[in-house]
């Protein structure tokens, strides 16, 4: 949790007028905060792009896992209810299956009652359902859950409409954290260029977090 409040504390937007311009940097206090529990790491990317890289380099579980939302230092406690989107800019720079592109999780505040998981009481998991889409290597693409955001860029729009209910995932329960990642089941050599994320909470709050280096 104090992870989490530390990387919030990170996450400001410098001008008011422009809704997409909250920044956080790889090798910040807040950048290694939002990487959490991420192996490896993410790095520069070799062709200077814009956005963290991340490169499988083994055959197991290993995966990136960035924290843009916890519900700690925050007045008001956001319910599943009130997210209305949630979105990831990428490029996916290797192709092998559906677990080479990023996925989307929501984690809901345990409550001691009927937990799914040791530290949380649900979990919402997003990912792609490759009837429907088509995946181009090296293109920058938004992949969204929910309300498609309005992001200004000329990307191509990808919903993740397959979902897996992990627990109750009652509209009432409290957001813990909105993780942006890639899939444990991907292949030795995955490459994913995150360059930003972000999310609707109500209709009242946006956050569009540009990844730097």
């Amino acid at each position: 949790m104090q992870l989490i409040k530390l990387a919030n504390s990170q996450l400001h937007t410098k001008n008011h007028e422009v809704k997409q311009n909250d920044k956080v940097k790889i090798s910040s206090v807040g950048g290694i905060a939002v990487q959490g529990d991420s192996s490896p790491l993410p790095t520069v990317d070799g062709d200077d792009r814009e956005g963290w890289l991340f490169t499988k380099i083994a055959d197991d579980d290993s995966k990136f896992n960035y924290y843009i939302y916890g519900s700690t230092g925050s007045s008001h406690q956001w319910t599943l209810t009130d997210l209305k989107s949630v979105h990831v800019c990428c490029s996916i720079d290797s192709w092998a299956n559906g677990a080479s592109v990023p996925i989307i999780n929501v984690y809901s505040k345990p409550t001691g009652i009927n937990d799914a998981g040791a530290w949380y009481h649900s979990r919402k998991d997003y990912s792609i359902n490759m009837t429907n889409q088509k995946i181009n290597v090296g293109e920058h693409i938004n992949l969204y859950i929910g309300n498609r955001p309005d992001l200004k860029n000329d990307n191509r729009n990808i919903v993740l409409e397959n979902l897996t209910n992990n627990g109750d995932c009652l509209g009432t329960e409290e957001i813990l954290f909105i993780v942006i990642g890639s899939d444990s089941g991907s292949v030795n050599g995955t490459k994913i260029l995150v360059s930003g994320a972000g999310y609707n909470l109500g209709n009242e709050i946006n956050r569009n977090i540009k990844m730097v280096v």
